[in-house]
């Protein structure tokens, strides 16, 4: 029994009684010692208040995995958290999601065990290699290549956080990460069959990256699924869905397949600078695809424009010269095309003098920011919420008119989860009068993926019920929300669809943060 001293912390504990159907929450003060774990708090529980609390756990070391709860809205270990680290007088503790609840804290991770079965998990040879007598060796070089793939401790942590696994076709990010392993391994044999299990339903991920954000062996299971792509895009054996996106790029260097001498038709009434008639400003304003060239994505830009020139911002844009940012093309697999969309862009910027690149969509933001070659150049990136954030905290922008309603946030994942960007939209939404805001369930770095990311705006076939976006909507309705604002193009394009698909058009409405803002100037 552990020494009752030290802080008490308050567990509120998610319980299901399955003989009773029953959903309920037990709350226990727990006195908590420095270097206690979690799970330690769960078996002190267990001894001294309630021997019916039912959690699993094995090794207590962190390799077993079984012991994986959602802490606070996010999956971790029980074992590895230590309850003083979480920085919090009380604690939320439920069950893992996408998995079938057993009881109080312990879910069937059958499903998640199950998507193993769909690809080979073991090392594959020929026949005729095994008959010989012989080593398989490797060279250290090569074991570098995989090894931080074989850390996976099978604990379904990032099945949980997955918004693609409502879906069962989707494998699911730690078996990808385990195929993946093998196809880098240079003692397989077998690795054009290692594609097969994969190419109807890789496309699913949505790049959100909630599955290496929570590991706790830090497996990039989210890079292994981009660079599985690649290689499929390699062998041409891709949904017609995926070839149409990337030939549009190829050809009209924007995915909506519009004709790139179009790009600034959002603009026409507008009085914008514009490369080459104009080769400086403080500001470079990197449009992007959707609000340039999608109808419902360019009130956005319009707004943009209009907050920028009310607080006398000194931008630009490189009109025509734009190209697509290539960060969905990215996350699809077509590194080579990505890299000829990158040069380009970066051969504009060379021929603009700006102090900092200003970007509307968080995909851009992404891009631009921290993939190779871009990263290489060193721009100073920035996303309008964080320019209007700083607008906000100085005074310039100021709300004339309230906005009465009742609104959320929805975290777009390339700018929450990939960037850390989470307060700055949050205090442009608080400093608007009138306006009731309120956070969602899932919010912050555990917010749930609209599901538009890695191309699936353009590429999404899944039923209804199977879509992320209409399950970040329905979370919303329960909460009585008005309102859900975004500051991504694609998170208002995939949950507006939802709202249609919800039949719920007349209930709640899909506002970007600067239409919001535009409303009250």
């Amino acid at each position: 029994m552990i020494q009752e001293k030290g802080k008490l912390v308050e567990l509120k504990i998610q319980r299901f009684d399955p003989k009773k159907n029953k959903h309920y929450v037990s709350v226990y003060k727990v006195p908590i010692s420095k270097g206690m774990t979690l799970l330690e708090a769960f078996i002190y529980i267990k001894d001294n208040y309630d021997e019916t609390l039912t959690f699993r756990s094995s090794c207590r070391m962190g390799i077993c995995g079984s012991c994986a709860v959602m802490v606070n809205g996010k999956p971790m270990l029980a074992c590895y958290t230590q309850v003083l680290h979480l920085n919090t007088d009380s604690a939320k503790i439920e069950p893992l999601q996408n998995m079938p609840l057993i009881k109080d804290l312990v879910v069937d991770i059958q499903p998640f065990l199950d998507t193993y079965k769909r690809i080979d998990s073991i090392l594959t040879r020929t026949q005729e290699t095994l008959d010989k007598p012989s080593e398989f060796t490797q060279l250290p070089a090569d074991l570098r290549k995989f090894w931080d793939l074989s850390l996976c401790i099978k604990c379904s942590i990032c099945y949980s956080a997955c918004p693609a696994a409502i879906d069962e076709r989707f494998l699911g990010p730690s078996a990808y990460a385990t195929n993946y392993r093998f196809i880098c391994d240079s003692r397989e044999q077998r690795n054009n069959q290692r594609m097969s299990p994969m190419i109807d339903n890789v496309w699913l991920c949505t790049s959100c990256d909630s599955c290496t954000k929570f590991c706790p062996k830090e497996v990039d299971s989210s890079t292994s699924i981009v660079e599985e792509r690649g290689l499929i895009v390699e062998t041409g054996d891709v949904p017609k869905t995926v070839k149409d996106v990337l030939e549009s790029v190829f050809k009209y260097h924007n995915p909506m397949a519009t004709n790139p001498n179009k790009r600034m038709d959002w603009a026409n009434d507008l009085s914008i600078k514009t490369f080459p008639a104009v080769k400086e400003a403080e500001v470079l304003l990197f449009v992007g695809c959707a609000p340039a060239l999608d109808v419902r994505s360019q009130s956005i830009a319009r707004s943009l424009v209009s907050v920028l020139n009310s607080v006398g911002v000194d931008f630009a844009t490189l009109g025509n010269e734009e190209w697509c940012s290539g960060d969905h093309i990215r996350r699809l697999g077509e590194q080579g095309l990505f890299e000829m969309l990158a040069e380009h862009n970066i051969s504009m910027f060379d021929k603009f003098h700006f102090q900092k690149i200003l970007t509307l969509c968080p995909h851009c933001f992404n891009t631009l920011r921290n993939d190779r070659p871009y990263r290489d150049k060193e721009f100073t990136v920035q996303h309008y919420t964080q320019l209007l954030a700083e607008l906000a905290k100085s005074g310039s922008l100021k709300s004339s008119r309230p906005f009465n309603k009742r609104v959320t946030y929805h975290d777009p994942c390339f700018l929450g989860k990939r960037n850390e960007v989470y307060d700055d939209p949050r205090q442009v939404l608080r400093s608007i009068d009138g306006l009731d805001f309120v956070e969602m369930n899932r919010h912050h770095e555990n917010s749930f993926c609209c599901g538009g990311g890695a191309g699936r705006t353009w590429t999404e076939e899944a039923p209804p019920k199977k879509r992320p976006s209409v399950e970040r909507v329905n979370e919303a309705l329960s909460l009585g929300i008005e309102v859900i604002a975004s500051a991504c193009p694609f998170c208002i394009t995939t949950l507006e669809d939802a709202v249609k698909v919800l039949d719920a058009e007349g209930e709640i409405e899909i506002r970007d943060i600067l239409e919001i803002l535009c409303c009250t100037l």
